[in-house]
């Protein structure tokens, strides 16, 4: 959706997008999509307060993560330069069913190397499994690997950067890698 707004000059217009929302079926209902406009892509050598967790866009750090599974919380503005790069990033809550989380495990595992990440929250979020590509989130109530699936598919790719390679040799992280502890 496309809204419009009138500069000093009738004749001068400016698009602005407008973030949208849905409820979808997933989770008993328990399911929100929303798609937003992108809220900068600057890089920052500094903690970024986002608006809402998780984001789907925004200022980040030069230094995207490793892609891959991780135990421990990723730093959330390394992980944002991934989504610019066209990947998709699936956050789980502390509250997600042990099964469950080894299911979400092992298919991140399973997709194509370098488009997906999965990390637990580094922050309260609204959801059990969230799903977030650039300018797009998908906040579940409950762990649904349908409706994940389906996120990942439509999403994948569809960024600013559809570089996939992964950060340079002059980024590291603490716990960025599996040498390091972080990575699966």
């Amino acid at each position: 959706m496309i809204w419009l707004l009138l500069a000093c000059a009738p004749s001068e217009t400016t698009a602005v997008e407008k973030p949208t929302a849905e409820a979808c079926a997933a989770c008993g209902g328990e399911c929100l999509q929303e798609a937003t406009p992108a809220i900068g892509r600057t890089h920052v050598e500094t903690d970024v307060d986002y608006p809402s967790y998780p984001p789907s866009s925004g200022n980040h750090d030069p230094c995207w993560a490793e892609w891959g599974v991780y135990t421990e919380p990723l730093r959330t503005e390394n992980w944002v330069h991934n989504l610019e790069h066209g990947g998709v990033v699936f956050v789980y809550a502390s509250t997600i069913a042990a099964a469950d989380l080894a299911v979400l495990t092992t298919w991140v595992e399973a997709l194509p190397e370098g488009r997906a990440i999965l990390t637990p929250a580094a922050a309260p979020m609204d959801a059990v499994v969230a799903a977030v590509s650039w300018e797009h989130r998908l906040l579940l109530g409950c762990f649904d690997g349908a409706e994940l699936d389906d996120f990942f598919w439509d999403h994948v790719g569809r960024a600013p950067e559809d570089v996939t390679s992964g950060p340079s040799e002059t980024c590291t992280m603490a716990g960025d890698t599996a040498e390091s502890g972080g990575a699966r």
